[in-house]
């Protein structure tokens, strides 16, 4: 598959699931995560898992805080897991805003 199919297929994928992301230089998608507007998500394809179907292939996904300028979280998945992405997002975005609020009291 040519990196723009890649592509194609990734937005495809996000779109699906109810998020709009826009892309970004870097060839990967940038969203603002759902509810929390001081959040990004940016996915991208990380590449297969060796010796396994292309559904193995890996999206890399990182979630950033825009103010503290910082990665809160990061990881890969099989594009078959994408779905709980968001739900994954906004439990990491609630544990960092926890810490956050904690280490300022």
């Amino acid at each position: 598959m040519t990196n723009l199919n890649k592509f194609q297929k990734l937005i495809a994928i996000a779109n699906e699931h109810g998020i709009s992301c826009h892309a970004a230089p870097e060839e990967c998608l940038v969203a603002t995560l759902p509810g929390e507007d001081d959040f990004l998500l940016a996915f991208s394809w990380s590449g297969a898992v060796e010796g396994e179907p292309p559904e193995y292939e890996l999206i890399a996904i990182s979630v950033q805080d825009i103010t503290k300028e910082v990665t809160v979280a990061a990881w890969q998945i099989p594009a078959y897991l994408f779905s709980y992405v968001l739900r994954q997002a906004q439990m990491l975005v609630t544990a960092h805003k926890d810490f956050l609020r904690e280490r300022n009291n």
